[in-house]
């Protein structure tokens, strides 16, 4: 009974693990970039600050100058009286040692790899293919899986001159929703909200914007898993086909 007891909640704390999502926030205002990612009861998180400013504490400090070494007296030379120690030579070996078969050296530098590893450029092209035929589909699996949330756009272009002005609002148009039209293809993507404004006889802009990317690591898990499994079997075909 105890021990049903502890493998049950091995497995629910396994469960916790693989299927509890992993969050990182994205935003960005007025140059300043920063990010948060929270796992659980992981937190981590950065701010950069914007271009030109700087804390007193990131400005170079001088070091102080180093102390003058105190003054030693000079070693006395030694006497011609003593001789100098004769250090014993390493007598060579009488025996010398087998060399060892390619086959032997494979498996210890290599292992199960040195299977694996590309003798010229047309095995290592053939790797190649094979690595990116086996990620296909697990790498599409996963993307799909991976959802971009929240986002959130406040766009504010502003130009002195204002047909310079329009232009630049069709350009951010088309930037945005041509990016997150390809955003779409590959990931799960849930707008928030998005404000694109133009605002004439303005010298400069504002830019502001944040998303919230989701993902759990059982989906990392199996892609993985997927893609060497699809790895292998591509191997071991081609090992039969030879």
């Amino acid at each position: 009974m105890i021990l049903r007891i502890i493998l049950l909640t091995l497995l629910l704390i396994l469960l916790i693990l693989l299927f509890a999502p992993a969050r990182v926030w994205l935003s960005y205002d007025e140059g300043t970039f920063c990010w948060r990612a929270r796992y659980l009861f992981l937190r981590k998180g950065a701010d950069s600050p914007p271009p030109g400013k700087q804390s007193d504490e990131s400005a170079p400090r001088q070091s102080p100058a180093p102390d003058k070494p105190p003054m030693t007296s000079e070693p006395k030379p030694a006497s011609r009286s003593q001789k100098p120690e004769q250090t014993p030579q390493p007598q060579e070996a009488s025996k010398a040692e087998p060399e060892p078969s390619k086959e032997e050296s494979e498996k210890k530098s290599g292992g199960i790899l040195a299977k694996y590893k590309p003798q010229s450029l047309s095995e290592g092209i053939d790797l190649a293919l094979d690595l990116l035929h086996a990620a296909g589909k697990p790498l599409r699996w996963l993307l799909r899986r991976i959802t971009i949330r929240d986002i959130d756009l406040d766009l504010a272009v502003s130009d002195p001159d204002a047909a310079a002005c329009a232009i630049r609002f069709g350009k951010v148009n088309i930037a945005v929703y041509n990016t997150l039209a390809l955003l779409c293809q590959f990931f799960r993507v849930r707008k928030k909200q998005i404000r694109i404004c133009c605002i004439y006889n303005q010298p400069h802009g504002t830019y502001r914007g944040s998303c919230q990317i989701r993902v759990c690591p059982a989906v990392i898990l199996g892609a993985v898993i997927g893609f060497g499994a699809r790895f292998l079997y591509r191997q071991h075909k081609a090992g039969k086909a030879a």
